[in-house]
């Protein structure tokens, strides 16, 4: 095994193991024993540790020459994933986004970079799906920040006359998000439709969540009961 090699597996090794800082040290001398048709697994992983490690400014810059040069799945989705949480979703982020989930259908920075587009132009299901394939790969997606950003999309929605959208919206995540504020939303969202079989049940299920007498808890008994007069 070469020395180029060697290092390049502990420094995958590494980033395996969530030590960023180690992994972008291993492959930062991986290069150095570099041949000239080598490298570009080395500086993959320096960009991705760069990200990992928050230095995005450094990792964006990085992923820019890295998408023009050697332009692997990984990189074209960091690249887009990056490009869209800076708001700039472009056709050229979707573009790259696209690029990598042909080839690689599997990565969930893809997803989430179209999520962020999708949702910039106001296509909010289409982002809700791709939220969903995201997450159902492995993003790093917190459940309370998709809750805001739902929550905050139906409530527009329902101001607009729109609430048959915004169920739309709730049905086509609820059971990905299972827990008390989804179920909550979900059925509030239902009632308003007159979905009212729907509602009763996602109610319900937010009670298994809740303790006896909590302020919500009285709430959705009380939402139950005026559904059923």
């Amino acid at each position: 095994m070469s020395h180029y090699s060697l290092h390049l597996d502990r420094s995958q090794d590494f980033f395996d193991e969530g030590n960023y800082s180690a992994a972008k040290a291993a492959a930062e001398k991986a290069l150095t024993y570099a041949q000239p048709e080598e490298g570009s697994d080395a500086r993959r992983i320096i960009a991705l540790s760069l990200r990992k490690l928050e230095f995005n400014d450094e990792a964006l810059d990085m992923l820019c020459r890295l998408v023009e040069t050697e332009p692997s799945p990984e990189i074209c989705a960091e690249y887009a994933l990056m490009c869209a949480e800076r708001g700039n979703c472009d056709e050229n982020c979707r573009n790259f986004a696209q690029r990598a989930i042909e080839e690689d259908p599997d990565l969930p920075s893809a997803y989430i970079a179209m999520f962020w587009c999708d949702a910039e132009s106001g296509e909010y299901l289409e982002a809700l799906q791709n939220l969903k394939k995201g997450m159902l790969r492995g993003a790093d997606f917190s459940d309370s920040r998709a809750f805001e950003l739902i929550r905050g999309w139906c409530q527009d929605l329902c101001n607009q006359n729109e609430s048959d959208l915004a169920f739309k919206l709730t049905t086509a995540v609820v059971d990905l998000f299972n827990n008390t504020d989804f179920l909550v939303l979900h059925a509030r969202i239902a009632e308003i439709n007159n979905e009212h079989r729907v509602a009763v049940s996602y109610y319900k299920r937010a009670l298994s969540h809740l303790r006896q007498g909590s302020s919500l808890r009285i709430e959705i008994l009380e939402a139950i009961a005026n559904i059923a007069i």
